[in-house]
């Protein structure tokens, strides 16, 4: 399936990959009729065109209910209904991408429903404290991983921190109780709350003199646990804000990061020491050891490694947008990448990730299994293992990129 990248203007009409499935679908329905009577050839012209109507009803119709949902989330402050919400929700979205097959539909409502829910949170989180006589500082909160870079599913640990106003010692165990009222509540809807990235604990939570200080100390210190923790600030997006309250944290985390080499040195000899998932003989890389043993970690040779080495590529161009295909695209337009590769990086996050979402759906609403990421290559169609074997490829063409640029750059 042809990505649409390879734009010759803003009209979706006239990008190439669109008139490609255009000329294959009509290629595909000429062949069908080519043996057929007339009066059969246009019973099928005509049941195909029904069946296209339908199934842009029904995602009309989907698009309609999740929008209602979402609005339900936003006014609802009952957590057992929060939580039956949330379920209902992500079930009618895995349903949708089953016919659909659209992982940014999936991504584009994930993250439209998490704002949602954050809101609903947050304001829970204010009535509960109960502070009539003072208001508490501002807050921004943000989500970092993989719904920081706008990939979440229900699957994925749900990582955050919050940016707060300047606040007064006597606001420091409100601001705890806050922290920890925010990551309740998020749990509470059955969502998988990272236990150390969350701002129930101290260090993923203050002002922006705070954050700026502790940054800096981090940096400073170049410990890699801290690195490693540091690097997780560079994909993130607001889930929520107080009115009035715009701290630009990611520029403060860009601008720090963009002064000290060292740091960038790290991420990318981190991104060039990630598998991609293919030995040095060209065999597959598989699981040795433990419940997983024999199989193809989708997460650890795919899924990470192409979304690190995006991220390091658009932290050494300034990129300000978290997503990984719209980071690529604009990669594209700076001219740093051809369209060939820019087409080929589009496929490979394409289907890595309906790879990824076909299988959580088969386990959905379990959200704790771990299975989904873990491939039995041998049970996979042959096409689908091509194009697995394809898109690992990509991966390690774009790593060696990585590594390249910041040469140099170097230089």
């Amino acid at each position: 399936m042809s990505l649409l990248v390879s734009a010759k203007g803003s009209e979706v009409l006239v990008w190439r990959a669109s008139g490609d499935f255009a000329a294959t679908f009509r290629q595909l329905a000429l062949d069908r009729m080519e043996f057929c009577p007339s009066d059969e050839a246009a019973a099928l012209l005509s049941g195909t065109c029904q069946a296209l109507d339908d199934l842009a009803a029904a995602n009309d119709t989907f698009c309609l209910h999740s929008t209602d949902l979402i609005a339900e989330v936003s006014a609802c402050a009952d957590p057992s209904r929060l939580r039956a919400l949330t379920t209902e929700f992500f079930a009618g979205l895995y349903e949708h991408t089953g016919t659909y097959h659209s992982v940014p539909a999936f991504y584009e409502f994930s993250l439209l429903f998490l704002q949602s829910l954050a809101g609903s949170i947050t304001r829970s989180a204010h009535a509960a404290l109960r502070l009539p006589d003072r208001r508490m500082p501002h807050v921004k909160l943000i989500a970092l991983g993989p719904a920081g870079r706008l990939e979440f599913s229900p699957f994925c640990p749900l990582q955050l921190l919050l940016v707060h106003g300047e606040a007064a010692h006597a606001d420091a165990e409100t601001l705890s109780r806050f922290g920890s009222l925010i990551h309740e509540g998020f749990a509470a809807c059955g969502l998988l709350v990272d236990e150390i990235v969350t701002p129930r604990n101290k260090e993923w939570r203050g002002s922006m003199p705070e954050w700026r200080q502790r940054l800096l100390q981090r940096l400073e210190q170049g410990r890699v646990n801290e690195l490693v923790n540091l690097i997780k600030l560079a994909d993130q997006s607001a889930l929520y804000q107080d009115e009035g309250f715009d701290a630009e944290f990611s520029q403060l985390f860009r601008s720090l990061f963009k002064e000290r080499r060292s740091a960038m040195a790290f991420q990318i000899t981190r991104v060039l020491n990630f598998s991609n998932g293919i030995g040095m003989m060209g065999g597959m890389r598989f699981v040795r050891k433990g419940p997983f043993r024999g199989k193809f970690a989708l997460r650890d040779n795919a899924l990470q490694p192409l979304s690190a080495a995006i991220c390091a590529l658009a932290l050494l161009k300034g990129l300000e947008t978290p997503s990984t295909p719209q980071r690529i695209r604009e990669i594209l337009w700076r001219r740093e990448l051809n369209v060939d590769m820019a087409e080929s990086l589009l496929q490979a996050w394409h289907f890595l990730h309906e790879l990824r979402l076909a299988r959580e759906r088969d386990v959905q609403p379990d959200w704790s299994n771990e299975t989904p990421i873990y491939l039995k290559i041998e049970e996979m169609q042959t096409s689908e293992q091509n194009l697995l074997r394809e898109s690992l490829e990509t991966v390690g063409a774009i790593q060696r990129h990585v590594g390249l640029t910041f040469s140099g750059m170097e230089e």
